[in-house]
């Protein structure tokens, strides 16, 4: 058989894997890999210690966190963590063995290759779901015939943290909301109760999220959702700690507006999880003429056959029309996504603030014939991009001790360490009060930027080495980032030089953080909004508490910001230019400067945490050639 040949067969659907080897693949363990803890966990079992340890534990991590670990489903639809269960533990086999200076290679969920690369280098490299673009509306068929794999962002680059990872971004982004609805017109004309009420759908593994921040916000949500078992997972989360994710759960619709009523007149932040379709409750509140204060969406509508629930019918007939008639169900899907983005369109005619959450919604409906799909904005282009534009970003990081007093600790030194961000410090207060930590390895994330970023991260180091951390720590983010994505959609969406579909900034990103000395680092197509609508870029870097750590820590954790300004100076935005203006980056054509004062900035973050923290960090090694020997 040719190739044109293999290739039509391919796109057609017909060459699929033989039910032999999707069995063989589909194999899973009779329980879930268990985590280290105790004296076990202060331990690494890998030859090259903690760099490949770390990479196992977080890809465990992930399947605690997740939706369905038997399938290896951590969130967002399909996205997984590794292609199938034998290639799951090829995987780990692979970097328990691996040397400390050789680096695998994993390609959409499977080892690919290894080879002796250096010291320095990132021990694991991953792609995920990167196809070429002509080939993209046939994505499905490629993963169906065993050579692709959807990665999402943090599920197949290993570094998903559970709801935590996205809460505060979710709490920053109403918040912002909230802010720009009190300064319309419109508000003046809502009630009271109006005034307090969120209104979204979907309580996944991301969207799950939306509860909580908004009761943080000091509002009342509503969530609309179709899988009862989601919500029984949200109404159940932290409730032992006495602080429920949600508060109140209902079948009725009816039943979900007079909680919410009586929750404003007693002045209570609550968040109410109604079994329904979006649409059903969208379609409510037109009719009713109930206006929300702000209202966004969090389904699965990047993937409207595997993620995506269409109106009419129940959660678990869907599943079956999913799988006996897939055509089907993704005709239902499109009707409903058109029905779903009308009807967001009309409140924010009607005066709620509305925002696209990155789901990729809008692009599915406008396909659909909606012409004004796209008439409200998605979150970045109205809350987010001030923020890129300082290299502020998700900063992450995961306890490898499994001990969530090591956590703790990291919260004790960042307020001392950004004793002067408010903002900051108000959400670790926040987090400490309201989120329990989940199945996975204890973490912790928030918003830091340029400097902030390379600070903590060197700090976190010599506390592992001072033995006031118990073990080490991996520190991350989300792929969503300033300088790590091309996502029109999103977080590219409305770029001020047109740039949103400019697919080189995310591959520089990552080149530069795998030359800088990031442990591991990762490519993936479609994050968030499915195949052919993004490509990003993330990267994870061990803090062990060696020297050698700290000047990789240094590098990395100064890139990756970095990477977030230049990208938005090179748009033309004034706040990235005048950021990058005053740390004296190199930005051609915004500016004369032609060298970037590394060690300068070195000396400037060794005085930074000692003068706010007491804590003495390791000299710079003058001769970095001998820490890669």
């Amino acid at each position: 058989m040719n190739y044109r040949n293999r290739m039509e067969e391919i796109m057609s659907g017909k060459h699929r894997l033989s039910e032999e080897d999707r069995l063989k693949m589909d194999y899973k363990p009779d329980q879930i890999p268990p985590l280290p803890k105790g004296e076990e966990a202060l331990r690494p079992s890998t030859k090259a210690g903690w760099e490949t340890e770390a990479v196992i534990r977080a890809m465990i991590s992930n399947l605690h966190n997740g939706r369905d670990w038997e399938k290896l489903y951590i969130y967002g639809g399909s996205g997984k963590v590794a292609r199938d269960w034998k290639a799951f533990f090829e995987t780990v086999d692979l970097l328990k063995t691996l040397e400390p200076n050789e680096t695998l290679f994993l390609q959409s969920g499977v080892p690919y290759g290894k080879m002796q690369t250096t010291k320095w280098a990132p021990r694991c490299v991953i792609t995920n779901s990167v196809i070429v673009p002509h080939w993209t509306p046939h994505f499905e068929e490629f993963v169906a015939s065993g050579l692709s794999v959807y990665g999402q962002m943090t599920a197949g680059s290993f570094i998903f943290i559970g709801l935590q990872g996205i809460i505060q971004g979710t709490y920053e982004t109403i918040v912002a909301a909230i802010k720009a609805a009190e300064k319309k017109t419109a508000y003046n004309g809502l009630d009271d109760f109006e005034k307090n009420l969120i209104v979204s759908a979907g309580l996944g593994l991301m969207s799950g999220a939306q509860p909580l921040a908004i009761k943080m916000c000091g509002k009342v949500g509503i969530i609309a959702e179709v899988n009862p078992h989601l919500i029984d997972r949200m109404y159940n989360t932290g409730r032992d700690q006495g602080a429920p994710y949600l508060d109140y759960k209902t079948e009725s619709i009816e039943e979900a507006i007079l909680i919410a009523k009586d929750a404003v007149e007693k002045g209570d932040a609550v968040s109410i999880g109604v079994l329904c379709n979006a649409v059903d409750l969208l379609h409510h509140l037109v009719e009713k003429s109930i206006t929300p204060l702000v209202l966004t969406d969090q389904t699965s509508a990047h993937d409207l056959l595997n993620g995506y629930y269409p109106m009419g019918i129940g959660y678990d007939e869907a599943d079956i029309l999913r799988a006996e008639s897939p055509e089907e169900y993704l005709e239902r899907s499109k009707k409903t996504v058109v029905k779903h983005v009308s009807l967001m369109v009309e409140l924010s005619k009607r005066g709620a603030e509305t925002f696209d959450y990155g789901n990729n919604i809008r692009q599915q409906a406008y396909e659909m014939g909606i012409d004004d799909a796209f008439d409200y904005s998605g979150f970045v282009l109205e809350y987010v991009r001030p923020l890129f534009c300082e290299g502020k970003g998700p900063f992450r990081w995961m306890a490898l001790s499994n001990d969530p007093e090591d956590i703790r600790k990291t919260d004790e030194y960042a307020k001392k360490l950004f004793f002067d961000d408010e903002q900051l410090v108000n959400w670790l207060e926040l987090a400490d009060k309201y989120i329990p930590f989940e199945g996975g390895l204890p973490a912790r994330v928030f918003w830091a930027g340029f400097v902030g970023r390379a600070a903590f991260g060197m700090l976190m180091n010599k506390l592992v080495s001072e033995g006031i951390l118990k073990a080490p720590v991996v520190i991350g983010r989300d792929h969503l980032d300033g300088g790590s994505v091309a996502s029109p959609n999103r977080e590219t969406e409305g770029m001020k030089d047109g740039s949103d579909a400019i697919g080189d900034y995310p591959v520089i990103n990552l080149m530069g953080n795998a030359l800088s000395g990031a442990t591991w680092v990762s490519y993936h197509g479609g994050g968030g909004v499915g195949v052919g609508y993004s490509l990003h870029a993330g990267q994870v870097i061990v803090a062990d508490g060696t020297r050698l750590s700290q000047e990789r820590l240094f590098r990395v954790l100064t890139w990756d910001p970095m990477s977030a300004i230049l990208r938005h100076a090179t748009a033309g935005y004034a706040k990235a230019i005048d950021v990058g203006n005053e740390h004296k980056l190199v930005m051609p054509g915004r500016n004369n400067i032609k060298d970037f004062d590394y060690e300068e900035l070195y000396n400037r973050i060794i005085k930074l945490v000692k003068e706010r923290t007491g804590v003495d960090l390791f000299s710079p090694l003058q001769d970095l050639e001998i820490s890669l020997k």
